[in-house]
């Protein structure tokens, strides 16, 4: 009998253990409250910070700000934290800005590894512990996607696509990402440049490049200086001292100008009412905007990402073509070669986005989510929004395929049919 007790003490103690131990791994729900304090945080900074109301307003009706309580509601009826993360990337999803988001766990990882600035970095540290129990969240749900690597999520497919079309004539060159794995110390990038410049040797008496960024989503602007000008810098004759300057308008909230002045410190002297196109600009933006940035380069300032590189030697045509899904740093590109004169732009006009810094972040204190958003405002010379406007192309040509499985050859053969058109004009044939 004393044995039996005994046993079943020790059975009673495991199992309790067990248990305990268990749900130590288990991730903690958070309170309604919890996420109502989170969701308050992140919307107060939104608020005074983020950099689109106007244009989402403009572009899409919609004054996202009017929208605070059915925001709350929809945050008090999610029943755990998956539910609370999809909701608030539900609720950023109305601003129609791909750089506005909550991280999940394999992007979030991606950055904390790629990011060795401050003051982002020290952000993203912060919620080491908190996206460990995000990522067992995701696994729970059987959501291994977002918890991937997200380099590895934009190589599901060969990334650097390149082949002739006519030979000794047209060349075609497909990059789907300009993403760099820095975490991995650039292996599969050295690889991928290396390929790329192989490819650009091999065709540099060809009289016409294509270059097709149409389905580039960005990455970082490395890629497409070493990638590509590197190589067809001769292409860059007799611009060397062109000057290339962008303008970004900063609402004045404290902490997007806090970040900023690790990079501006003077930042709070440059009041947009000195802007040469201040009387350009829209009420709106008058009022709501404080400050600007100017990043302004001459084309020998890439020099020093470019000495190392030897040109092939292409003389040619370089056609960029563009579209809708164009974005972040490939629409960094597209707006380089537009200003340059590097490539004629041929397709559709991009999705314009922010300004020159990358997307601000910030943390959720009870949650460690974090958000990405923009907090600069790009604008055009004219006074007008980039957000609004994208890139527009020099040769505008309709991207919608009668046959989505066969689009890119079908795009292919509509560049030929411009080619073609060029050549007769300068042929004087109609």
């Amino acid at each position: 009998m004393i044995t039996l007790v005994f046993l079943a003490i020790i059975f009673l103690g495991t199992h309790i253990f067990l248990n305990t131990q268990l749900n130590l791994w288990q991730p903690k729900e958070l309170s309604e409250k919890q996420k109502i304090e989170d969701f308050e945080y992140m919307y107060n900074i939104l608020k005074d910070n983020y950099a689109h109301f106007y244009e989402v307003k403009k572009m899409y009706g919609y004054d996202w700000l009017a929208y605070k309580e059915q925001f709350k509601e929809k945050i008090k009826k999610t029943k755990n934290n998956l539910e609370f993360y999809n909701a608030l990337n539900e609720i950023l999803s109305k601003l129609h800005d791909r750089h506005t988001h909550v991280l999940d766990p394999g992007t979030y990882k991606y950055l904390l590894q790629s990011l060795n600035y401050k003051p982002y970095e020290d952000i993203l540290k912060k919620s080491e512990s908190s996206y460990k129990m995000w990522e067992k969240i995701f696994k729970n749900a059987y959501q291994e996607g977002s918890v991937e690597d997200h380099f590895l999520r934009t190589r599901k497919r060969e990334n650097v696509v390149a082949e002739v079309i006519e030979p000794g004539k047209v060349a075609y060159l497909k990059i789907y990402s300009f993403l760099i794995d820095y975490h991995k110390e650039g292996e599969e990038y050295k690889k991928e440049r290396k390929k790329i410049y192989d490819f650009l040797r091999s065709i540099k008496d060809y009289p016409y490049l294509i270059i097709d960024i149409s389905d580039n989503k960005g990455g970082d602007g490395q890629y497409w200086l070493e990638a590509i000008v590197g190589p067809l810098r001769d292409n860059l004759k007799g611009v060397e001292n062109l000057s290339i300057e962008e303008i970004s308008l900063v609402r004045g909230g404290d902490y997007v100008v806090e970040i900023l002045e690790n990079f501006v410190p003077d930042l709070r002297n440059n009041t947009i009412d000195k802007l040469p196109m201040y009387n350009l600009l829209p009420m709106e933006v008058k009022e709501s905007f404080r400050y600007y940035l100017t990043m302004k380069n001459t084309i020998k300032d890439f020099e020093k990402y470019l000495k190392d590189i030897e040109p092939v030697g292409f003389n040619g045509k370089i056609f960029l073509l563009i579209g809708r899904a164009t974005y972040s740093t490939a629409n960094d590109f597209a707006k380089f070669c537009k200003k340059t004169g590097f490539a004629t732009l041929i397709g559709e006009r991009t999705t314009g986005d922010g300004g020159w810094c990358m997307p601000d972040i910030m943390r959720l204190p009870n949650s460690g989510l974090i958000v990405r958003f923009d907090g600069e405002m790009l604008i055009n010379q004219d006074g007008t929004s980039y957000f609004e406007t994208g890139t527009i192309p020099d040769i505008e040509i309709k991207m919608i395929p009668k046959n989505p499985f066969e689009k890119d050859e079908e795009l292919k053969q509509k560049i030929l049919q411009v080619i073609k058109s060029l050549e007769n004009e300068e042929k004087g044939i109609k």
